[in-house]
């Protein structure tokens, strides 16, 4: 046989006896030792009937599903966590049969039916938004009224209902649904006990401070018009005060606003922020008062203006 022809026989011997070596002579992959857990992370539990716990997080782990799929994030990473409203299994079924009865025949049985979801308030918001887009539509009317009336009748500082939880962690903001149905949580008089999210609001963990803050809540509204007559109703917002103009500022009133004033300049104008200064604020929707008066304050011009029914607006102090 010839010396070239044998050379391209033995060829495919050789590059197989190399491949199967290699692996003796490469770098091994490095693999993390597993790290050792450490305490579990203090945390303020703000419950849905505004008390406050004290806990210690059992669980090392949450899982959410969010539109891209599931996350599993460490507890240890967790900065803080605004919970969507949940409705309890022993109230949702009630709910879902009152708003069916919302297209009922029977007048005086719509009407008990309205009656009683109102009665629910925020456990029902949710379903009654999704009832309100009913093709019926005195269903559709009657969901939609109850909503309103769901809205007027939150009591201060709580928040929207949210139909999703948001996770905070150092670098990121994940929103979806968390999985379980309660934390595991170590309090200090009661021991180990399980937390029905349907029963709680907010999570921080560790002390908050106001960069957590700005990093928590959302962006204010331009204005306050989507309140109008919500009196008593307070919201929690990111804004960046402008810097002073003499061009109109957009505001009208003094320490209380019209609902339709600039809430970034009011904000300034009512010396709870800076100009330029990104902060969170919160703002409580209030009775008109009789007359909305002009003043010039930290170099933002405020203008005057008669009695409004639907309202006004003060910055409450943080």
């Amino acid at each position: 046989m010839p010396v070239a022809a044998a050379a391209r026989r033995a060829a495919p011997f050789g590059l197989f006896a190399l491949f199967c070596a290699a692996p003796l002579f490469a770098t091994p992959i490095a693999t993390p030792a597993p790290t050792k857990a450490g305490p579990p992370p203090d945390a303020e539990v703000r419950c849905a009937d505004d008390s406050v716990l004290r806990v210690k997080l059992l669980d090392e782990s949450l899982e959410l599903v969010t539109k891209y799929g599931i996350l599993r994030v460490p507890a240890a990473d967790v900065r803080r966590i605004d919970f969507a409203t949940r409705t309890p299994p022993e109230v949702a079924g009630r709910v879902a049969a009152l708003i069916a009865e919302l297209g009922h025949a029977d007048y005086a049985t719509r009407e008990r039916a309205s009656a009683q979801l109102r009665d629910y308030r925020e456990r029902a918001y949710h379903p009654l938004i999704v009832a309100s887009k009913a093709a019926d539509p005195e269903a559709s009317r009657r969901a939609d009224e109850a909503v309103r009336f769901i809205q007027h009748k939150l009591p201060a500082g709580v928040p929207e209902p949210r139909e999703f939880d948001v996770v905070y962690t150092d670098d990121a903001k994940l929103t979806g649904r968390l999985t379980a149905a309660a934390l595991r949580v170590q309090t200090g008089p009661f021991g180990e006990q399980s937390l029905r999210l349907a029963d709680v609001r907010c999570l921080k963990v560790g002390h908050s401070s106001a960069a957590d803050d700005v990093v928590a809540a959302p962006a204010a509204p331009a204005n306050m018009m989507g309140f109008q007559h919500q009196f008593g109703k307070e919201l929690v917002g990111t804004i960046t005060a402008p810097q002073p103009t003499a061009q109109g500022t957009g505001v009208w009133g003094t320490d209380v606003y019209t609902l339709d004033s600039n809430v970034a300049a009011a904000a300034v104008h009512a010396g709870v922020v800076q100009p330029g200064q990104t902060a969170v604020v919160k703002v409580r929707v209030v009775a008109s008062p009789p007359q909305f008066v002009s003043s010039t304050r930290h170099g933002v011009s405020s203008t005057g203006y008669g009695n409004y029914p639907a309202g006004g607006y003060e910055f409450v102090r943080r």
